[in-house]
Order: structure tokens, then C-alpha cells, then sequence
């Protein structure tokens, strides 16, 4: 069996330091709900302890994102498997499953190879199209799959060959919603992405969706208001008054950035703090913190393959994870309509969920 690589750049992004379930749930643009009393039973905390009970030592990093310290997937699946050869798990290697009905009280499980009967089903296959139009054979209410996590296609004059450039603390809002976001932001070739631009594609995904990923974006780089931003105009007028604008930044904002604002604010080069009045200012404010950027597509994530969408959740008891019209089928993971932010929060769900299915299933 080849190396299996996981997500992380074949890291492995096992869960997120977060486990508080009220906390957690908060990463999940679907599925919140649902997940809150799951997590209560087992969190992040519990997945760590499991693996590392295991021998799989963990590391935490700053974003909060845990990996194991090998930064090798190989560790964890591995583990998994180890785990599985001593609880006397068969697993039949290449063999895939092309279908499954209900037989009686039991499941005939049709394969590549041959027809299995189980007396229940577990379906952990994250986001398959196949599997989903199975499940609508048996009468299960399927939402309709679409992107998640992706970057934003962009052009503005602000932009033009500064990819690279980013912002720790910057807001974005879609202009035809309610929907914003916080957090770092990164220029790119394309336009914009970094998480803030992740986690608004992922709370707005529908909408997103419905908008043909067309829209406008208003972006607040500083993540600040407007009477602090003048205040720190107003202190290099009152400090520095004779040295040129475009060579003093205020509030740490890269000076290739700035040299930028500045140009589209009619601020020339020769142009000191003591020189630039209301006008100026008004227009650097409106392009530092109320930038409006013309969406016209998107980019998916190299790091994340996530959709939102699948087994609508009204059709699972989450006590077991069971469907309530199949009582010996369980479900796990991204083929339900659960999605959540980058940051190893989609395998938590998937832990979280496995874990209650096996105590179902093994007692």
C-alpha cells in the first residue's frame, strides 16, 4: 500500500486545538446545531488523547491547527490501521463498493468483486456524487453539493502586481448580503485569497453559489475605523509634517501598498503630511477600509477539496448517527450537509461522528 496523504500537504491537519464544543461549533457553516451536543461527547481534546494513546506524537502551531509531529500522514493512517489489525478488522483492499440496498433486516453491499449481506452500513465516503445518488434510491433527501473554501478572482488598480502582500487583521463583506468575515488577507495573482477569504467563501457558499461568483466584495484592510485611521493621519501631520506621505506608511501598512493608495488618492510623490487636506484623506479612507472589489469568479484551495452539501441532516439521528428510516445504516463525515472552515475542523466532525457510530456498532 502506497503513502496516503492527507490534507496539509500530506501533513495531515488531524483536528484543531479548539474543543470547547461551543466554540468549536462555531467553525461549522453547516452543521453547527447538529454538532454541538456530538462534540460534547467527544471533542478535539478526545482525538488528540486517542491518537497520542496510540504512540502518534502531536504538535500545536499558532493558527491552532494540530499535526502530528512526524508532519507525515503516514503516521496517522498508519495508526488507523494498526488499531484496525488489532481489533481484528478486515479490510478488503481493492474492492469497491458499486451499490447497496436493503435486504430484510440486512444490507446486500454489491462490489467489483462480489455481493456481501451486513447486518448494518456504515457510510464514511465524504463528498462521492455516486454514493449521494444512491441514497436518493432510498428515498433520502440529498442537498445539493457545491463548493466551499475557495479564493476570490479580482481585479482592481489597488491589486495590479502586488501579489504577495497581506494583512493580518482585514474584514470582507459581501455588498448583497449579511455575510462578512475577519482575519489575516493575501493578495494574489488572481485577486484575493488567505482565511478571511476562505471562511466567508465557506459561510456564503450558497449565496456565492446562486451569484455565479459574481458580486462585490468591500474589503477593510486594517480592520480598523475610520476615526482611528485619521487619528493616525492627523499625528504624522502634527509629527512629521514635511516628510513625503508615500514614504511613511501609517498603521504598519506595507509600503508597496501605500504607494499605491497614495498614487489613486492623487497624493504625488513630492507631497508632505502638512500638504494633503480633506479630500485626500477621504479617498485614502475609502480605499483602506471601504475597498470595493469586483468579484468575477473564483479559485479552489490547493490545500482543501470541501463542498457544501449532501444527506440533509434532517434524515440522521445524531444520538447515533443513524438514518431514522434505516436503523442499521450510519453515516459520517462530509456525505452529510456538515462543512466547516480550513483548519482541521472537517476531520473533527469525521472523528467525532465515527467515534459515536463505533460506540453504537461495538458498544
Amino acid at each position: 500500500m502506497g503513502k496516503v496523504l492527507i490534507s496539509g500537504g500530506g501533513r495531515c491537519n488531524v483536528t484543531n486545538t479548539i474543543s470547547d464544543p461551543k466554540q468549536l461549533v462555531k467553525n461549522y457553516p453547516r452543521g453547527f446545531d447538529k454538532l454541538q451536543p456530538c462534540f460534547e461527547r467527544f471533542s478535539s481534546d478526545d482525538t488528540q488523547q486517542w491518537f497520542e494513546d496510540r504512540g502518534v506524537r502531536l504538535k500545536t502551531e499558532s493558527d491552532g491547527r494540530v499535526f502530528p509531529v512526524s508532519d507525515d500522514s503516514s503516521s496517522i493512517a498508519d495508526t488507523l490501521q494498526r488499531e484496525a489489525h488489532r481489533l481484528k478488522v478486515k479490510i478488503n483492499y481493492k474492492t469497491r463498493a458499486v451499490g447497496f440496498e436493503p435486504q430484510g433486516d440486512q444490507w446486500l453491499i454489491k462490489t467489483n468483486l462480489n455481493d456481501v449481506v451486513a447486518d448494518l452500513l456504515v457510510i464514511a465516503t465524504g463528498g462521492s456524487p455516486a454514493i449521494w445518488k444512491a441514497l436518493e434510491k432510498l428515498d433520502l433527501n440529498i442537498v445539493a453539493p457545491v463548493p466551499s473554501l475557495f479564493t476570490f478572482h479580482a481585479k482592481h488598480k489597488l491589486l495590479e502586481d502586488l501579489a504577495g502582500i497581506s494583512f493580518p487583521n482585514a474584514t470582507v463583506k459581501i455588498l448583497t448580503t449579511k455575510t462578512d468575515q475577519s482575519g489575516p488577507i493575501l493578495i494574489t495573482h488572481e485577486g484575493i485569497s488567505g482565511p478571511a477569504v476562505l471562511k466567508l467563501s465557506a459561510w456564503a457558499a450558497r449565496e456565492l453559489h446562486e451569484l455565479n461568483y459574481k458580486c462585490v466584495i468591500r474589503v477593510n484592510w486594517l480592520g480598523i475605523d475610520a476615526k482611528q485611521l485619521k487619528a493616525a493621519i492627523v499625528n504624522e501631520q502634527e509629527t512629521n509634517p514635511k516628510k513625503h506621505v508615500i514614504n511613511r506608511p501609517v498603521m504598519d501598512i506595507p509600503k508597496r501598498f501605500w504607494q499605491r493608495v497614495c498614487e489613486l488618492s492623487d497624493i504625488t510623490k513630492n507631497r508632505n503630511y502638512a500638504e494633503i487636506g480633506k479630500k485626500q484623506i477621504a479617498k485614502l479612507t475609502e480605499l483602506l477600509l471601504n475597498c470595493d472589489l469586483t468579484i468575477s469568479g473564483k479559485s479552489t484551495n490547493k490545500d482543501e477539496f470541501v463542498t457544501a452539501g449532501g444527506v440533509d441532516l434532517d434524515e440522521i439521528d445524531f444520538d447515533t448517527f443513524a438514518v431514522k428510516k434505516y436503523k442499521n445504516l450510519f453515516m459520517a463525515g462530509e456525505v452529510l450537509n456538515i462543512d466547516a472552515v480550513t483548519g482541521g475542523f472537517n476531520f473533527q466532525a469525521a472523528w467525532t461522528g465515527g467515534w459515536i457510530i463505533g460506540k453504537q456498532v461495538v458498544g
